[in-house]
């Protein structure tokens, strides 16, 4: 083989095995922001991303920076099967309560202003500027601006609703019967009570 060839050839080899080692990274730049939800202390706060990708699993060491705070992604995702999946971030409060999916990754509490903001990922990967965030604890802010009942989502697929400090729900028609039927009761004894008094 004349020295010629041999150098062409190395110069394959060599672009094959960058190319292999390049493929073999997990990719990570196509996650978007969708959701983030806070309740009015901060101490209940998601946000949520979305890929509409395969082999974007690699988060790990990338970051969400939110003002002067930053969250990093500390593991990879367990799966290079991210097309159509969402990645959960929410803080420790948020996972205590009932119908919230649990979380990929913890955040720490009043990670977000919820007066508007920024929200970088990846160091530019992804940046949204968003405007006030709902703090009634049901209704939470999407990408487009508008505003809906939280539908936080993991990356297993999970997804949820959570209440986080909005009106409490009315007594069911059964509950209110039970209260009448006891009240009723009362009145009845009450009567009884009165005559037996009477009589002696």
């Amino acid at each position: 083989m004349s020295s010629s060839n041999a150098r062409w050839m190395s110069i394959a080899v060599a672009a094959a095995v960058l190319s292999l080692a390049g493929s073999a990274r997990a990719g990570h730049h196509s996650w978007d922001f969708t959701e983030i939800f806070s309740n009015s202390s901060g101490t209940v706060q998601f946000v949520e991303l979305f890929c509409p990708a395969n082999g974007e699993d690699g988060l790990g060491p990338w970051t969400i920076t939110a003002g002067a705070n930053t969250f990093t992604f500390v593991t990879n995702l367990p799966s290079a099967t991210t097309l159509n999946t969402w990645v959960l971030i929410g803080t420790t409060a948020f996972s205590l309560l009932s119908g919230a999916p649990t979380p990929d990754y913890v955040l720490p509490a009043s990670f977000f202003s919820t007066a508007g903001g920024t929200l970088n990922y990846a160091s530019g990967a992804d940046s949204w500027t968003y405007g006030t965030v709902p703090t009634n604890g049901v209704l939470s802010l999407l990408r487009n601006g508008s505003t809906a009942t939280n539908t936080p989502k993991n990356f297993a697929g999970t997804q949820g609703s959570v209440n986080a400090g909005g009106p409490p729900p009315v007594p069911s028609i059964a509950a209110w019967g039970l209260v009448l039927l006891v009240g009723a009761m009362l009145v009845v004894a009450s009567g009884v009570l009165r005559r037996s008094a009477a009589s002696v």
